[in-house]
């Protein structure tokens, strides 16, 4: 059967993995005004911009360094998933600069929903756990929720529901630990997600008229767990 100890662990691990792709995101969408800027064909951005940036969001968000993790007492699966989930990102932003750098533009079309799909793709396929972006109502049609995620991503929609509090499921038939790790619309969110709902935005959708601070989906997070 499952060890508590081997539940406590990939648990801690899906969680530190969810708030460092949420991390990634939370770069590109603070340097959105950078990429959209059409006055500069060099942003500046590279990939070692986006770790030191990277670096602080998730230390400020986890109180782990990921220059020293060795002083994290992870274990070495762990440390050794979350250096891959930041080498893959480094990889997207490096395989985007030519979207990044495009001249004369107003949107680069580099937002936190795309970075966060591809570096979740190319996560999912080196480690053989799954990340995903998944919403009640998403865009893309490839992050529809199961009925796992549909549920958890019904109790993030509630007010009332404690921030960042996540939602774990064990399914021992597969022997793997599910995660739902909610997201929320900050500022930068609201120009594509805000009000007026309905409203055509820069990339072609209806906005869905979301608040500051609401629940704007979740990261849902399936790691094998060893028996």
């Amino acid at each position: 059967s499952l060890t508590f100890d081997a539940l406590i662990e990939a648990e801690k691990t899906a969680r530190l993995l969810a708030v460092l792709l949420d991390s990634g995101r939370a770069v590109i969408n603070e340097n959105q005004p950078l990429f959209d800027s059409p006055a500069t064909s060099t942003k500046g951005f590279t990939p070692e911009v986006f770790e030191r940036q990277l670096v602080e969001v998730f230390r400020s968000r986890s109180g782990l360094d990921l220059n020293d993790l060795a002083a994290a007492r992870l274990s070495a699966k762990t440390a050794r998933l979350l250096r891959t989930l930041v080498s893959v990102s480094k990889q997207v932003v490096a395989e985007a600069q030519s979207q990044i750098n495009r001249p004369d533009v107003t949107f680069s079309g580099f937002i936190p929903a795309v970075f966060g799909a591809r570096a979740a793709a190319q996560f999912t396929k080196q480690t053989g756990v799954r990340l995903k972006q998944t919403a009640l109502t998403p865009r893309n049609p490839v992050n529809a929720p199961d009925p796992f995620e549909q549920a958890a991503l019904r109790d993030f929609a509630d007010p009332a529901y404690p921030r960042e509090k996540t939602i774990t499921e064990i399914t021992a038939r597969s022997g793997a630990l599910r995660l739902m790790f909610p997201l929320y619309a900050t500022r930068h969110c609201l120009d594509c997600h805000g009000e007026p709902k309905g409203e055509i935005d820069k990339t072609g959708y209806p906005k869905e008229g979301l608040q500051l601070g609401h629940n704007a989906g979740a990261i849902s997070v399936v790691i094998p767990v060893k028996k």
